[in-house]
């Protein structure tokens, strides 16, 4: 074999999967209702509705080591919308960031349907999702939350 070809064959073999882009990921979990989306995040009721890290939820990706089941949080709810938070260090909610980061995912709302449903995947390796009250399984279960940041 030459060595060109065993270096390949190390560098294949070493690589990681094929990763997740960083960044928001429209249209990947169950729909929320917009308009309970946009009340969410007002400061007065994501202060009332905030659970921070007290409401675990578990989910399973088959591209992280294993699939093994990892947790995540569903940080607020109101109405027909929840922002759920994973980290792939185990880091915790911050209240304000996740609240501003729910809102970035606001452009991808169909306003017409008054549906929303996004992940956003950010480099210092967590993810803040908006679904409906059953995303936490579907929020981070697929390549959309599995890698391509520096920190993961």
């Amino acid at each position: 074999m030459q060595f060109s070809t065993v270096l390949a064959l190390i560098a294949f073999s070493t690589a990681p999967a094929v990763l997740g882009q960083v960044g928001t990921h429209c249209g990947t979990t169950s729909d929320a209702t917009f308009s309970d989306c946009q009340a969410l995040v007002d400061p007065g009721t994501w202060d009332g509705a905030w659970a921070a890290d007290t409401n675990v939820c578990h989910y399973s990706n088959p591209d992280d080591l294993f699939g093994a089941p990892a947790e995540a949080y569903n940080t607020a709810c109101h109405g027909n919308c929840c922002v759920y938070f994973a980290s792939k260090t185990g880091g915790k909610p911050d209240k304000e960031q996740t609240r501003q980061d729910a809102i970035g995912l606001f452009g991808c709302a169909d306003i017409s349907a008054n549906k929303v449903n996004a992940l956003v995947f950010k480099e210092q390796a967590y993810g803040v999702c908006l679904s409906n009250g059953d995303g936490c399984g579907d929020c981070f279960d697929d390549k959309d939350f599995s890698g391509g940041c520096a920190n993961c």
